[in-house]
């Protein structure tokens, strides 16, 4: 997994902008869980689930914080976190590397507007953990 986090109250010790990378031998088992129902939605239904969902959400537009051309900021109905969000393609990609320009491009300018959201909303530099999900 790929993950960033911003502020010490998330554990980044280094003030400068990087990501890390986290990896094991084995899955722990909420992610062996999602990855193996997302496996199974895929196989039984011919689109990822995640996909599916965020086409549902963006149709009800309840939980849509942001959208552009490629990529969608929801609030999942499933959040633990007070000010969660999913951000998702609008195409499956299984990896950061096949994104197109266009496609990093716009991450690059929804990831930008909703952390400037958080940080007009507090006031602060706003404190996240963030990771990249890939596969299914």
């Amino acid at each position: 997994q790929i993950f960033e986090n911003k502020g010490a109250m998330m554990g980044c010790s280094n003030p400068h902008p990087h990501c890390q990378i986290w990896a094991s031998n084995f899955l722990p088992n909420e992610a062996r869980t999602e990855d193996r129902t997302q496996r199974e939605y895929l196989e039984r239904h011919g689109t990822p689930m995640l996909l599916e969902y965020g086409r549902l959400e963006e149709e009800r537009k309840e939980r849509l914080v942001l959208s552009n051309d490629h990529w969608l900021v929801l609030v999942p109905y499933w959040a633990v976190w007070p000010f969660q969000t999913l951000l998702l393609p609008r195409r499956h990609v299984t990896r950061l590397q096949d994104l197109n320009s266009a496609e990093r491009d716009g991450l690059a300018s929804i990831m930008k507007r909703l952390l400037s959201k958080y940080d007009n909303l507090f006031e602060i530099s706003f404190p996240y953990s963030m990771g990249w999900h890939g596969k299914w």
